[in-house]
């Protein structure tokens, strides 16, 4: 699968959790424009994300990247998330806020092992934000 399909199961999980969801085609590099890939958002939470897949116990996000994501999300509203998916590893999404990464020159990074320890499973970032406005 190419980065695009991760994208498009994503966004369908999100909308299956009551998000509503628009995909950015072309986000990125491919564009001058700062978006994210995914905008989700449910009664007053706001999503930008970002999505990253790997098959390492390690995933890497560009600088550059990253400063758009939050750039974006400070002009938007939106609470920025980098949701990063482990294949093979048997975890499903997590997502991780832009500070959680570590830095290493001009990239970014975070293990399995920490993303396992301070990730976000969408059905607790739905869950958590429904309890918020109860």
């Amino acid at each position: 699968m190419k980065g695009v399909d991760y994208e498009r199961l994503l966004a369908r999980k999100l909308s299956k959790l009551g998000f509503a969801v628009v995909r950015a085609p072309s986000s990125g590099s491919g564009t001058r424009i700062e978006r994210p890939d995914i905008i989700a958002g449910r009664k007053g939470l706001i999503l930008a994300i970002e999505v990253k897949t790997t098959s390492r116990k390690k995933i890497y996000v560009g600088e550059e990247g990253l400063k758009r994501l939050i750039r974006f999300s400070e002009k938007f509203g939106a609470t920025p998330y980098i949701a990063v998916k482990f294949k093979g590893s048997g975890y499903d999404w997590f997502f991780i806020p832009p500070q959680h990464f570590r830095k290493g020159g001009r990239m970014y990074s975070i293990s399995l092992e920490e993303a396992s320890k301070i990730g976000i499973r969408p059905e607790l970032l739905a869950a958590r934000r429904l309890m918020d406005f109860s």
